[in-house]
Formats: C-alpha cells, sequence, structure tokens
C-alpha cells in the first residue's frame, strides 16, 4: 500500500466539485451538517488494503468533576483521558492525534499537578516517529502538541496533515504559547483545504467540523473486516454528551454552540441508526476501557 500524499489534494478537490453544492445548500439552513452515506463514499476513494485494527494509549489524564462535561451532570469524580490512536494497516501505520510531552500536559491543570505516564508518553513518541501520516482532530495542545513541542518537530510535520483552519489558529491564536507555530515550521506541515468531506487514506475520510475549535473535524476510519470508527476528538468529552444531547459546561472554553450542539444530534443520532458504528469520544476513559475490554481497541501500540 502507498499512501501518496499529493493525491490527496486532488482527491479532496474532486469530493468538493462532486458534492460541495448539495452540502453547502444544507449548511445553510443549519450550523452544521453530514451524511454518513457521503462520508463512506469519500472513505473510499483512494484504493489500496484498508486498515487492520486500531489501538489507543492513554498517557494523562485530568481529574474533574462531571458537570464540566455534561451541563447539568451531579458533580461526581470523572476521569478526562488523554489519548491518541495508531490505524494499522498491513504494512504502515496512520495516527489519530498526536499527544503531548509533560510540559504541555502542565497547562492543563491549571495549577494542579495531574497524571502523566512517561512511559505511555515514549510509546505514543515511537508511534509517531514510525507511522506513515498523521492527522489530528484539533488544534489544542494534548492533540497536536506531540508534532509541535518536540525536537522531531521538523521531521514530523513532513507526514502530518493540518487544515488550513487549524494552522491559521495555531500561527496567530495558539490555546497555549507552547504550541504556537512559527511560519517556518508552518510550512512544513502537509497543509490541506477542503470543503466537508476529504479522502485521507484507503478507507479513511475527514469530516469538518468547527465547533469545538475553529479546525475541528471527525476522522472516520473503515477496516477490512467491515468494522467502522468515527473519532469525534472533542465535539463530546464524555458519550454521554452523545447519549443525552448535552453540551460541555466548562468556563475554560469557547465553542460555537450551535454547531457542536448539531453535531450531537448528528452523532446521537448515528448511534441510533448505525449501531455497528463506533464513535470514539478522545476522553472519555469510561469508553476507552470498554473498548479495550471488547477487543475493539488493542491497549498498546505496535
Amino acid at each position: 500500500m502507498q499512501m501518496k500524499l499529493a493525491p490527496l489534494v486532488l482527491l479532496g478537490a474532486a469530493v468538493i466539485a462532486m458534492i460541495g453544492a448539495p452540502l453547502r445548500a444544507q449548511n445553510a439552513a443549519s450550523a452544521w451538517s453530514a451524511n454518513i452515506t457521503d462520508v463512506r463514499r469519500v472513505a473510499r476513494l483512494i484504493p489500496g488494503r484498508r486498515p487492520l485494527r486500531i489501538n489507543v494509549v492513554k498517557f494523562a489524564e485530568s481529574r474533574r468533576t462531571k458537570n464540566f462535561s455534561i451541563k447539568g451532570a451531579a458533580p461526581i469524580p470523572s476521569v478526562q483521558a488523554r489519548t491518541a490512536f495508531q490505524v494499522m494497516y498491513p504494512d504502515s501505520t496512520m495516527m489519530i492525534d498526536a499527544g503531548m510531552d509533560q510540559q504541555v500536559h502542565n497547562f492543563f491543570g491549571r495549577g494542579v499537578v495531574e497524571p502523566y505516564d512517561a512511559d505511555a508518553g515514549k510509546q505514543v513518541e515511537g508511534a509517531l516517529t514510525a507511522a506513515r501520516l498523521i492527522v489530528v482532530t484539533h488544534e489544542h495542545g494534548d492533540h497536536v502538541g506531540g508534532v509541535i513541542h518536540t525536537p522531531l518537530a521538523g521531521e514530523l510535520a513532513a507526514k502530518t496533515i493540518l487544515t488550513r483552519t487549524q494552522v491559521q489558529t495555531l500561527m496567530t491564536a495558539p490555546q497555549m504559547p507552547d504550541i504556537k507555530l512559527t511560519p517556518e515550521l508552518a510550512s512544513r506541515f502537509i497543509v490541506v483545504d477542503y470543503d466537508q468531506y476529504m479522502p485521507v487514506a484507503p478507507g479513511v475520510a475527514f469530516i469538518k467540523a468547527a465547533g469545538h475549535t475553529p479546525g475541528s473535524q471527525m476522522v472516520y476510519v473503515a477496516l477490512e473486516s467491515g468494522r467502522e470508527y468515527l473519532f469525534i476528538g472533542d465535539s463530546a468529552w464524555h458519550m454521554d454528551g452523545v447519549r443525552q444531547v448535552i453540551g460541555k459546561d466548562a468556563p475554560w472554553i469557547t465553542e460555537d454552540q450551535n454547531s457542536v450542539m448539531d453535531q450531537l444530534r448528528w452523532l446521537n443520532g448515528l448511534s441510533r441508526t448505525d449501531p455497528n458504528l463506533l464513535i470514539v469520544a478522545s476522553h472519555d476513559d469510561e469508553q476507552r476501557m470498554e473498548l479495550e475490554a471488547r477487543g475493539v481497541l488493542g491497549r498498546r501500540f505496535e
């Protein structure tokens, strides 16, 4: 299998030309919308063998009460896992999200020391180095720090796809100074722009999902076995947000509430109409453990 990067942008442009007009018509009446049939079709556009399995590593956590993740929930203890995912192809790997080092992690504690697993962090670093392709769900430090705040940034940037919006945010309004992109480093990334969907690799497609951040996107992955995954990044911090269609209540974040709620309604509908599609929230530690126990996410990187 060859993940040839240059044709990806051309295929993305073809998708815009092919389905962009009706999608823009949908968006005129709604803050955000998507169609899973179109997503599946886009994910089939790049030929080649699809992935075989997907692994997850939790490298850190934030300990907060659940009411921050789910508006109106009881203030009971809740763990927000910090995770990255490794998509295993027959002869190569792709990473979804890049993790972060201890220094970037310290930002999220806001003065409180929170658990960081240095060994798991090394696993993420090694998987990034070995990967043929790296993508990120959005431009926050715990998802993109591993390809920016690292001595390997130049090497990793050459195989990391960022959207133009993600680059603009990281250059002009980064979440923290540690992940601010310089013009020189920004020029090393594979920078793409697309309308609503974009083929990325065999079985993989982006879904534009601005809301949590301007550059947020979901990543759809279909395995050779037929199992499907939808990595939703931070559209919801806990799957109860999808199940109950309720947003976050964290004063330290600013979101496009209309778009996020549209995303939650869409995801809730998928959970009922497409039960074999696994919707994966990056920070839901309970879901991570359950998916590992079921064997649908591997517990370690390979």
